[in-house]
């Protein structure tokens, strides 16, 4: 049995015996059994030559053809240190805010799925030139305590002003600058979004008011900065580093094979969930990896 044959046959033990449990809350761990012939087809990979897989030539939205690639794998782990520049800036309010709220409690971890259910519009890559937070306080009708009484609401979003450059998916806003509001950041220090920074954003119109459906409303600012809102603003978003390549988190498990570079998060604590979680993709790869991902999930 050749090399290859090798390599694809390990590719399906790790698709079949292998399957890592995720936990925002904690890490889990589980127990893997392999079988004897497949520990025989480890051992035996181990001497053979690597043999690598060419990244497929792709045409990207604007018609030009990409080129392809076909270096022998190197998985050599990156410094996220090394790959995002200091001078981008996060927002002090917005972390200290969202970080305090609880608001991730709850939540279920993203699937790429999402971008479908939760009908994606657009997927733009820009950088971000202004974040800020935003209050709404409000008046909605209630007879919850009295007729014809009112309750008072209290929203705060994070707004981010985007220069785009580029336009994966839907409407081309390439050369334009659009604001995005989400009622929730991503606040870690580390991997949240930061002004300066570049990011591949999927984006949804989620309409034009704050107001929950069904709230009748009374008085106050209830008009949103904008209708475009992150898919899911819950875990970090895709960052383009210094060196244009692009870091990925597991949960895009679309993107990352066997070429992606697991990124060492230098200033993370060792017990934070996102530790060990983040991918480096570069630019040829990740070009092809998203435009079959899009083709796949959206088109």
């Amino acid at each position: 049995m050749n090399a290859k044959k090798f390599s694809d046959s390990l590719g399906e033990l790790d698709a079949k015996y292998v399957d890592e449990a995720l936990n925002y809350k904690k890490k889990t761990k589980k127990t893997i059994w392999i079988s004897a012939a497949a520990a025989a087809a480890c051992l035996l990979l181990i001497g053979a030559a690597v043999i690598s897989k060419p990244v497929k030539k792709i045409e990207n939205k604007d018609g030009a053809n990409l080129p392809s690639t076909s270096e022998t794998q190197d998985n050599t782990p990156v410094h996220y240190s090394s790959l995002m520049s200091t001078s981008n800036k996060s927002n002090e309010e917005a972390l200290k805010l969202f970080s305090e709220s609880g608001y991730m409690m709850d939540i279920t971890k993203f699937e790429e799925s999402d971008l479908l259910q939760n009908h994606c519009c657009m997927i733009i890559e820009g950088t971000v030139e202004k974040l800020y937070v935003k209050h709404y306080n409000y008046d909605i009708k209630s007879d919850k305590f009295e007729e014809g009484g009112v309750l008072h609401g209290k929203t705060d979003t994070v707004v981010y002003e985007v220069a785009v450059d580029k336009s994966w998916y839907g409407e081309n806003l390439s050369g334009k600058t659009v604001l995005i509001e989400d009622s929730a950041y991503f606040a870690d220090p580390t991997l949240a979004i930061k002004e300066g920074g570049r990011y591949v954003l999927p984006i949804y119109k989620c309409g034009d008011k704050i107001l929950t459906p069904g709230d009748e409303y009374a008085d106050g600012n209830i008009m949103r900065e904008t209708t475009y809102s992150t898919i899911y603003p819950y875990h970090p978003q895709i960052a383009v580093a210094s060196d244009g390549s692009y870091l990925v988190s597991e949960d895009w498990t679309s993107l990352i094979n066997d070429y992606a570079k697991k990124v060492i998060i230098d200033d993370m604590d060792n017990d934070n969930y996102w530790k060990d979680k983040v991918y480096s993709l570069d630019e040829d790869l990740f070009a092809s990896q998203m435009n079959d991902l899009i083709e796949k999930v959206l088109e």
